[in-house]
């Protein structure tokens, strides 16, 4: 049983500049990553994060068309940060159609391309799930659908403005796979579906920093802006930090 409370974050570091990563978040500093900076990041992520409107389509419906894509995922070892992106895609994709029920595979593939032309870490021509000659015309479709705005902010563009203030790329590395494993794990449970992207990547992220035991290497000051601007991000920390210990416990 995980037993760390989530108050760990108590012990943060205070933290000055650190060297910037220049693969990550949009809005992201040119030279170095101050505690302001990151706050800034993490503002602007928030203004223009993308809120769901209202849609009739179910969770258990939307719950289910992340589940064929995270088999297709596991099937072709493609990674994470693919599967996040293109259910981003996906469930954008499903608000803007009617057709929701039977949502061909072909699709699923087309979101898990067009994540991986949005990732700087992964080539897509060596991909043989790519291969289809319908690939271009659904890619399109889907771009045309939502207007060609694809790029949208996932729990991936949070999770790499905090990883600037880690310095050791090894521990870097590792924090980064078990929290990207954790967001998928909430992406496919139900009581997650509507949670936002900046409460799922926090949660995450600090139960990352328990399961590794290593809850100093994020300064406690980057999760402020959100504290003081929403009463119930708190809540919602522990809410998916729980959903997880009973996951992970099983």
């Amino acid at each position: 049983m995980i037993s760390t409370p989530i108050s760990c974050t108590s012990d943060y570091y205070s933290g000055s500049d650190f060297d910037y990563d220049d693969d990550v978040v949009k809005a992201a500093p040119q030279h170095h990553c101050s505690l302001n900076d990151t706050n800034i990041i993490l503002q602007t992520l928030i203004q223009n994060q993308y809120q769901q409107s209202s849609s009739n389509i179910s969770s258990t419906n939307k719950i289910q068309q992340s589940i064929q894509l995270l088999k297709l995922v596991q099937k072709y070892d493609l990674s994470n940060e693919i599967f996040i992106r293109a259910n981003a895609i996906l469930h954008k994709f499903l608000l803007s159609t009617k057709c929701v029920n039977n949502i061909d595979v072909s699709i699923l593939i087309a979101c898990l391309s067009l994540s991986t032309k949005l990732s700087q870490h992964f080539t897509h021509s060596s991909i043989p799930l790519f291969n289809s000659d319908s690939l271009i015309l659904n890619e399109n479709m889907i771009c045309n659908a939502l207007e060609w705005d694809i790029d949208m902010i996932t729990p991936i563009n949070y999770i790499e403005a905090m990883l600037l203030h880690v310095t050791d790329s090894s521990i870097k590395a590792r924090v980064r796979e078990l929290t990207y494993e954790l967001i998928v794990l909430c992406l496919i449970d139900v009581r997650c579906i509507d949670l936002s992207s900046d409460s799922l990547a926090m949660s995450c992220l600090l139960m990352t920093s328990e399961l590794l035991d290593c809850c100093e290497i994020i300064p406690k000051q980057i999760f402020l802006y959100i504290q003081d601007k929403n009463s119930l991000f708190e809540t919602s920390l522990i809410f998916i930090r729980q959903i997880l210990v009973n996951i992970l416990q099983k």
